[in-house]
């Protein structure tokens, strides 16, 4: 098999396993959230992205579309928007508690999931498995730091 066939199968494997991952943790988590909306918990809770903009990059959508998910969140309990106390003419976004403890539960069950499948691989893979996606991750963010600068 050539290298372009390999990484052309590879890419599918990446993708089957994408679906798969994200049919399992919709169909567990039923928080009536859509799979966008997860993501803006996710990324608000955990990564740490508290503006509009910021999260319409990481999303790939419009900040108009970002405003009106945080809207439902909004309505729901689940996140708000701060006055930036370093420059008030900004807004912050913040998770409240509800949306903590969603995220949590999101959390549980993601860990659950790829537990479940981490766990079937011989030690030696999981170290090759954790050393590729190590490996394309720091590709990603340079590659997307390059984008930013050109």
């Amino acid at each position: 098999m050539d290298n372009n066939q390999i990484k052309h199968e590879v890419e599918q494997h990446i993708v089957d396993f994408m679906i798969t991952l994200q049919h399992e943790f919709g169909s567990s988590v039923d928080d009536g959230l859509s799979p966008n909306q997860q993501l803006v918990l996710y990324l608000i809770g955990t990564k740490k992205v508290t503006r509009v903009k910021e999260l319409a990059w990481c999303m790939n959508v419009s900040a108009s579309a970002v405003s009106q998910m945080l809207a439902k969140l909004d309505q729901r309990k689940l996140t708000e928007r701060c006055v930036d106390e370093e420059n008030r003419r900004n807004t912050v976004l913040r998770l409240l508690s509800e949306g903590e403890m969603l995220l949590g539960k999101m959390e549980e069950q993601r860990h659950k999931i790829m537990d479940r499948y981490l766990s079937e691989l011989p030690e030696k893979e999981l170290k090759v498995v954790h050393d590729v996606f190590s490996n394309l991750q720091r590709q990603a963010e340079a590659n997307s730091r390059e984008g930013e600068t050109t």
